[in-house]
């Protein structure tokens, strides 16, 4: 009996010598990120996932997918247990956070020059780079070819133009202004960067969205108002249902408008700016965890959802664009041309971790106050300036 035991164990440590064994440097990787917006969606990236296993022979990868609403809470609470995987999907605006909180870790070996800009600048936090986009998207102007034969360019076009479509139909809006909400505040700096300017020096810890550039960008929208009254634009879909000649809005939109509107002729421009193209921008990064044994390989894994032949699936599967300049589109229509015009000339949101609550509860309420004719622009933004001096601590 003994001799049969020692005859198995003899045979157990000559396979493992032999590879018959998990090979002794085998690793497992930790990535966390939302649930699949459709089943085609998760094979993408179940595809990307058993392709870099192939590639890596010994490393398995563990997704871990949570619903997005869902996310940030759990990713707090592993976190604070302890339990935080060794890479994952961040919001862009939490990146300047994590990266203060000393819960991420600075990237590694990054080409830069292989990703468009803005999409890269939301990885920034003090002049660092934190991690990676894997998607992005921003917002563009959508028109009613029948109302708008040709999309204005310039702001001063774009009044032109909301004048002209309301004044010959009084019971037609110009263009469905942005409101005073977190959505209208996110598309905002996107229109101060078509003016050459930006909500906040974060070097020199400078607060500019009240500066002559920020004011003038909200005042465009106070006088597109005049001919784009809320109580038509206040109505259902304005746009889709013809009461508004123009809106801004993103990519999300456009199958939705196909699907349930198809008697609409619309299209999908630029913003129209008034010194330099510019837009805003979302979508996701993903970042490496300080507390990751395999931060090596983490970042190993993040390049290869960036790169140029994988990037394209993944940010499909995810509901973006790519990030990586060489990437191809998957799929899209005719207005996905203006979309990537936009991104290329992107401008990420402030690297100031406090930024979503400046966004959703100073500068949104401060845009509202404006576009309702409770203050003027000046004052509006002034008040919002001084609140976020003092949340943040900041003297300029």
């Amino acid at each position: 009996m003994i001799r049969g035991i020692a005859a198995v164990v003899a045979l157990v440590v000559g396979l493992t010598a032999c590879g018959g064994g998990k090979s002794s440097d085998a690793k497992t990787l930790t990535y966390w990120m939302y649930q699949d917006r459709t089943p085609q969606a998760g094979q993408v990236i179940e595809k990307i996932r058993k392709d870099f296993e192939k590639a890596n022979p010994g490393v398995t990868v563990k997704l871990i997918k949570i619903p997005k609403d869902d996310y940030n809470t759990k990713l707090g609470s592993a976190l604070a247990s302890g339990g935080a995987p060794d890479a994952g999907i961040l919001d862009q605006p939490l990146v300047s956070k994590f990266a203060l909180d000393g819960t991420i870790k600075p990237a590694q070996n990054v080409d830069e020059s292989a990703f468009y800009k803005g999409a890269l600048d939301t990885n920034r936090a003090s002049g660092k780079l934190y991690g990676l986009p894997v998607d992005q998207t921003g917002v563009a102007l959508f028109y009613n070819k029948k109302l708008v034969p040709t999309p204005p360019k310039t702001w001063e076009e774009l009044k032109q133009t909301a004048e002209r479509v309301h004044q010959a139909n009084p019971d037609i809006a110009g263009m469905n202004v942005p409101k005073g909400d977190g959505y209208g505040a996110w598309m905002w700096p996107g229109v101060v960067a078509g003016n050459g300017g930006q909500l906040v020096d974060e070097q020199n810890k400078k607060i500019l969205f009240d500066q002559p550039k920020a004011v003038e960008a909200l005042q465009l929208w106070v006088d597109l108002m005049k001919y784009s009254p809320r109580k038509i634009t206040d109505s259902d879909k304005p746009f889709e249902n013809g009461r508004a000649a123009m809106e801004i809005s993103g990519p999300w939109d456009v199958p939705t408008i196909h699907e349930q509107f198809p008697d609409l002729d619309f299209g999908v421009a630029p913003l129209p700016y008034n010194t330099e193209p510019a837009g805003n921008i979302g979508g996701e990064n993903s970042v490496v965890f300080s507390t990751s044994k395999n931060a090596d390989l983490a970042w190993k894994w993040l390049g290869y959802l960036t790169d140029a032949e994988h990037n394209g699936p993944l940010a499909d599967a995810l509901g973006g664009f790519p990030v990586n300049l060489k990437a191809q589109v998957v799929a899209g229509g005719p207005e996905q041309a203006a979309f990537l015009a936009q991104l290329k000339v992107a401008h990420a949101r402030p690297a100031v971790p406090q930024w979503i609550q400046v966004n959703d509860e100073i500068i949104a309420p401060a845009l509202e106050s404006a576009l309702t004719g409770k203050t003027t622009a000046q004052q509006a933004l002034s008040d919002a300036a001084a609140k976020t001096r003092s949340l943040l601590g900041w003297n300029g």
